[in-house]
């Protein structure tokens, strides 16, 4: 690409242009349609997280970052806080087009939205395992954890925004995916929306960073995205979400940072050794 500056020529009142040739990589790319065609892909590496306690269920988001189905989410999606313990039931659901998925148990969806009525979608279901690390169903000392789903076949996935850990600056701009739940009014039925890096958290899972922005209830374990890659998964909210009054339209949330080389060797360790020739 050719850009072009006007500097004054020396010793002279006239303008003259300096050019220089940027290369492909350095120029940038309109970032709102890498996040169209996310949000548009069928089916989406993002997905909802259902755990069951008996007839009580817990919902959280989650993201798919291998082939053959491992994904992302937080701990405490794993707790059923009626039951006042933790899930060993998993559930994970995969909305609209199926085709290319894995053979999964399906249902048709019917639920009525401010500006449409009866509108449907679809799901894909498939039963899950989490993965445990030392004993414990959260990786790393963090409120995360890493489910692998049971099936065979190749699932669609993110990529990772960095091989090593990344750096975080206040100011920054990243987005937080997450979905709405089925039967329940609430547009629209998908977001990727932009959250500001204002600081961090000291919890009880290690230190986070803080963001503000838009978030659903229910949006923990979304993927945050960083130029359209995955950088974090949303732990926390810290605002309260008004009872029949709908959502607060502005709150805090907190995530970690997840980069390729921290999950890499979970993968490669849960995988089955190939066969030697």
């Amino acid at each position: 690409m050719k850009v072009c500056f006007p500097v004054k020529s020396f010793g002279l009142v006239a303008l003259a242009y300096l050019c220089i040739i940027l290369p492909s990589s350095l120029v940038a790319s309109n970032k709102l349609d890498d996040l169209e065609r996310l949000a548009s892909l069928e089916p989406k590496p993002f997905v909802v997280i259902e755990a069951s306690g008996g007839k009580v269920k817990n919902r959280g988001q989650g993201v798919v970052v291998s082939e053959d189905g491992y994904l992302l989410s937080v701990g405490h999606a794993t707790w059923i806080e009626e039951e006042g313990s933790y899930s060993n039931q998993f559930r994970i659901s995969f909305r609209g087009n199926v085709n290319g998925l894995p053979k999964g148990h399906s249902h048709r969806h019917t639920t009525t939205f401010s500006d449409r009525e009866g509108a449907s979608f679809e799901e894909t279901y498939y039963q899950a395992n989490l993965i445990r690390f030392r004993g414990s169903r959260f990786w790393d000392g963090a409120d995360l954890s890493v489910f692998k789903m049971k099936a065979k076949g190749t699932f669609p996935r993110i990529e990772f925004f960095s091989q090593t850990q990344p750096g975080m600056e206040i100011g920054e701009t990243l987005h937080l995916c997450h979905y709405n739940f089925p039967h329940e009014p609430a547009d629209p039925l998908f977001l990727i929306n932009p959250v500001e890096v204002v600081g961090v958290a000291q919890t009880s899972s290690g230190m986070q960073y803080l963001a503000k922005g838009y978030y659903r209830v229910g949006s923990s374990g979304g993927a945050i995205l960083k130029d359209g890659k995955l950088i974090g998964i949303q732990s926390s909210a810290y605002t309260v979400n008004a009872k029949g009054g709908g959502e607060i339209p502005l709150g805090l949330i907190s995530f970690h940072l997840v980069w390729q080389d921290r999950l890499s060797s979970i993968l490669e360790t849960k995988r089955p050794a190939k066969p030697k020739k």
